[in-house]
């Protein structure tokens, strides 16, 4: 049916995204005929990366590269493959109550809600999506007060 597809070509793309760091490069406005216009955000990224980090059960702030991506969820689960966290009956952690990330400081925060459900010494690997569909893995573990995390 013509005239239900918006086909943005390469060639706009790169023009669009051409001279711009990561992030959003532009901003289109798609208007139909009825209701209000779609923004949508062309945007530059690459795969996220997260650092090592030692902290403790108050709270584990990871340095993180966004790299012009957002954090859409993290899954915590134990080697067993079963699930970590504060709710044992999802992997999927609340975001702004378990991880919080923080763009202008380049860094993913793991509260301290996030701690009271994980066992200690337990190796808890978090699997990071960002809304690109990258998927960035960590590896943590607790012990006592202590916290200790990598990257893969």
């Amino acid at each position: 049916m013509p005239g239900n597809r918006l086909t943005l070509t390469p060639a706009l793309l790169a023009r669009l995204t051409a001279h711009h760091g990561y992030g959003v490069a532009a901003t289109l406005s798609a208007s139909f005929s009825a209701g209000a216009p779609w923004p949508i955000s062309v945007v530059s990224s690459a795969t996220p990366v997260l650092s090592g980090a030692n902290g403790s059960t108050s709270g584990l702030t990871i340095p993180a590269q966004f790299r012009g991506d957002v954090p859409a969820t993290v899954e915590a689960r134990y080697a067993d493959g079963s699930n970590a966290g504060p709710n044992s009956w999802t992997a999927f952690q609340g975001f702004d109550s378990d991880f919080v990330p923080d763009y202008a400081h380049s860094t993913l925060t793991l509260t301290p809600d996030f701690f009271k459900g994980i066992k200690q010494g337990a190796p808890v690997t978090l699997t990071v999506r960002f809304w690109s569909g990258a998927a960035v893995t960590y590896h943590l573990t607790a012990w006592g007060t202590s916290v200790t995390g990598t990257s893969s």
